[in-house]
């Protein structure tokens, strides 16, 4: 029968607006962690002035945004930095942004600390396109890194829902995991908990702005 067209027209949902989570293990992690963990000890012990500064505005944690946020320069994270370009590169491409002219390069990197009651409160990073963190060390009941419904139009009258559905949620957690990497849009709102945990959580962010690339 000629002229039927109900299998090319489908009633259904388009999706629209999506916000896109990217999450990595890094394949090295396994051999270079003690490494890691002791290079960002180390980094805390010697950096009187970071810490100095994050006693004001990092309550009871550690972070070297203040006094070293370009880590990326440090050959002895070249191989984690390697990765952090490759998850980039991915990130961009899967969301179909024009990788042929513009590509991801890191402009920030720094290392953060949370002893037990210390936390991030909500925030997002300006002046980048793609923000991360990569789990150097951390529990398995270590707080999860939560992100913000950032449509602040369903908030208005939001409809009774399926709440086990992540796309129901207005706040959804991630769960972090030691050697694992998230990568976001950085004007995706985050943060994290209160660490109850007795052992310290360390991590890493940074963030990638998508820069046009230099005509040969």
């Amino acid at each position: 029968m000629s002229g039927d067209t109900n299998t090319a027209k489908k009633d259904g949902l388009r999706v629209l607006f999506p916000t896109l989570i990217y999450e990595a293990w890094y394949p090295e992690f396994a051999e270079q962690e003690q490494k890691l963990v002791a290079y960002v000890e180390q980094m805390r012990e010697q950096d009187e002035e970071g810490r100095r500064i994050s006693d004001k505005q990092y309550p009871s944690g550690y972070t070297s945004y203040f006094t070293r946020s370009t880590l990326f320069n440090e050959a002895e994270l070249s191989a984690p930095v390697k990765f952090f370009h490759r998850c980039a590169e991915n990130f961009a491409r899967d969301h179909h942004w024009d990788t042929t002219n513009f590509q991801p390069v890191i402009n920030a990197l720094f290392a953060n600390i949370n002893p037990k009651h210390s936390f991030h409160p909500e925030h997002l990073h300006p002046y980048s396109h793609i923000s991360g963190v990569f789990y150097i060390k951390c529990d398995a009941d270590s707080p999860a890194i939560g992100f913000k419904d950032p449509r602040m139009a369903r908030w208005m009258m939001p409809p009774a829902a399926d709440g086990t559905r992540p796309e129901n949620s207005f706040h959804a957690k991630l769960a972090p995991e030691a050697g694992k990497l998230f990568l976001f849009p950085s004007w995706l709102e985050h943060g994290v908990a209160q660490n109850q945990s007795d052992r310290e959580r360390i991590s890493m962010s940074f963030n990638f702005e998508m820069r046009q690339k230099q005509k040969s």
